[in-house]
């Protein structure tokens, strides 16, 4: 049994400072509160679920007048785990889409009613292998192909079509204490190029070039990333354990219509220390000693 917090979800954009977008700010904020449970079927075969019970925050898209405002939604997650062989593992998970109501979100015409604003997660299934049996076991290989169906995600269904991603890392174990990482993942470009003027039940005002400009604010257009890490056991004390990584999206653009391009690029760093209540026996050590 397990219980985590994180961010499924985050970006924005913000415009404001630039008179010809119109005041254009944009965010999203997705929270999940996830409660797990696993069981291990046999010594080869393991299950598990999850109840991910989402907050969001959003503010925007559309241009008019917009407040942020928050909602709930929940989602339903399996997955299981096979060892194929002494040290192949294969594993599958599927995740049903999350759909949040934003209510009173946006003013598109002055003096009328707010209207809301739907938008969620989508129903995704992924496939992974991995396999530690090279160079004397010291050598992590993994692999994972993943599907995102758009089609089923409020909002970004008439921004977006279906989107496969591709990862690959691996993991090589220096010495005893000491593991260093790479990994590539090829994320396809999911925007679509043939959805007109309506976003949702929404009919943007200003028409194509409109609705362009609320895609652009959505833009996932970097289809390759990279990163790199090193992980350090026992760094300063016996339990106490040290990862970290740096990554980035490459450069990418894209013209969407005749008045809008996107240009984007990312970077990141991350770290962490793990505490291990009870170390495990090191390599060779009986576990009664």
């Amino acid at each position: 049994m397990g219980l985590a917090v994180f961010g499924a979800a985050g970006g924005g954009s913000d415009y404001v400072q630039v008179p010809e977008s119109n005041g254009t700010s944009a965010y999203l904020l997705l929270l999940q509160f996830a409660p797990s449970i696993a069981f291990e079927i046999t010594d080869r075969l393991s299950i598990g679920a999850t109840m991910f019970i989402g907050d969001g925050y959003s503010s925007g898209p559309l241009l008019g007048k917009s407040a942020m405002t928050n909602a709930y939604a929940l989602r339903g997650g399996f997955g299981l785990d096979y060892q194929l062989g002494d040290a192949t593992w294969l594993g599958a998970y599927y995740q049903t889409n999350q759909d949040f109501r934003f209510q009173n979100q946006v003013v598109l015409v002055p003096k009328t009613r707010p209207i809301d604003v739907d938008m969620g997660l989508p129903q995704q299934v992924g496939v992974g292998i991995a396999n530690e049996s090279l160079l004397d076991g010291r050598l992590l290989l993994a692999a994972d192909a993943l599907y995102l169906d758009w089609r089923s995600a409020a909002l970004f269904k008439t921004l977006y079509v279906e989107q496969w991603v591709m990862q690959l890392g691996t993991q090589y174990r220096v010495t005893d204490r000491v593991k260093l990482r790479l990994g590539y993942a090829y994320a396809a470009n999911p925007l679509d190029g043939s959805f007109g003027s309506t976003i949702g039940p929404i009919q943007v005002p200003g028409g194509l070039p409109a609705a362009r400009y609320v895609q652009s604010q959505f833009a996932i257009i970097n289809e390759h990333r990279m990163a790199g890490g090193i992980g350090i056991r026992d760094l300063f004390m016996q339990g106490l354990d040290f990862d970290a990584f740096a990554g980035g999206m490459f450069p990418a653009s894209q013209s969407l219509g005749r008045s809008t391009t996107v240009s984007l690029a990312s970077y990141w760093l991350g770290l962490g220390f793990t505490w291990r209540f009870q170390p495990p026996p090191a390599p060779g050590q009986h576990p009664a000693t």
